[in-house]
């Protein structure tokens, strides 16, 4: 009986080396966090509007009162510690804007789930 040695052309190489998919799969899990912030820091950011009108007296109505310069302030003064305690690198510029459009587009979405009538 004759035996063939495996030929090692024949292998498949994986896609990736182990450490390049690791590193892949933690900035991926890394993006999820930022973004799942954002949007929680989003929602929780349209409700403290709604809740501060209210102590006024005035109905949430109308467009979305926040802007994408306070939303970056909110970003700021949360994500960077959020992810200090997770012992992840610092946020960088780019994920800082991301996270802040982010914030924005969800307090949107969310005041807009939310709108009550204008009172005359």
């Amino acid at each position: 009986m004759k035996t063939v040695a495996p030929s090692h052309g024949a292998r498949s190489a994986p896609s990736e080396p182990a450490s390049d998919q690791d590193s892949s799969a933690q900035t991926t899990a890394r993006q999820q966090f930022i973004e799942q912030s954002a949007t929680t820091l989003g929602q929780a950011w349209a409700k403290r509007w709604r809740q501060d009108l209210h102590r006024e007296g005035r109905p949430a109505a109308g467009g979305w009162p926040g802007t994408l310069r306070e939303a970056r302030t909110q970003v700021e003064i949360t994500l960077p510690t959020e992810m200090l305690h997770r012992k992840m690198a610092a946020i960088t510029g780019v994920e800082r804007e991301l996270a802040a459009r982010t914030a924005y587009a969800s307090a949107r979405n969310e005041w807009r789930r939310h709108l009550e009538p204008e009172t005359p």
